[in-house]
């Protein structure tokens, strides 16, 4: 296999946590929006800064509108976005495990700035780590 094809990853579906759609009322809009800043200062100072624009003005705003909706609150995603297709959004960036747990270091080490409940945290990164094996496109 070339390093260039889409590699899929066998996995099976993922289940959603139900407590997953509480951390909107639990966090509020606002958080989840700090958050997604935080998580994006932590990716701009990461091995894998180079696959973001400089200006992530977009891309905060598109994150934190898919996870409001995931976490229970309004469809902004949807409205403004269309079908999230996340996987075949990502196909562009050539992703591996290495970039992918980069990320997913970068979203833990920003949740733990927040005074969330721990169960809460747990229940958001085990869903970002289980949503972004998914994202895996290269060996």
């Amino acid at each position: 296999m070339e390093n260039d094809e889409i590699y899929t990853p066998d996995l099976p579906p993922q289940e959603v946590n139900p407590n997953l759609r509480l951390l909107f009322q639990k966090w509020g809009e606002d958080n989840i929006r700090k958050l997604v800043q935080n998580f994006y200062g932590k990716i701009s100072e990461s091995e894998i800064k180079s696959m973001f624009p400089k200006d992530l003005t977009f891309a905060i705003e598109k994150q934190a509108d898919f996870l409001i909706q995931i976490l229970g609150g309004p469809s902004y995603y949807l409205q403004k976005w269309g079908q999230a297709r996340m996987r075949m959004r990502h196909f562009a960036f050539p992703i591996s495990e290495k970039e992918r747990l980069v990320w997913l270091n970068c979203y833990d080490v920003a949740i733990q700035e927040f005074p969330f409940a721990h169960e809460d945290k747990i229940d958001f990164l085990y869903f970002l780590d289980q949503f972004s094996q998914w994202m895996v496109n290269r060996r």
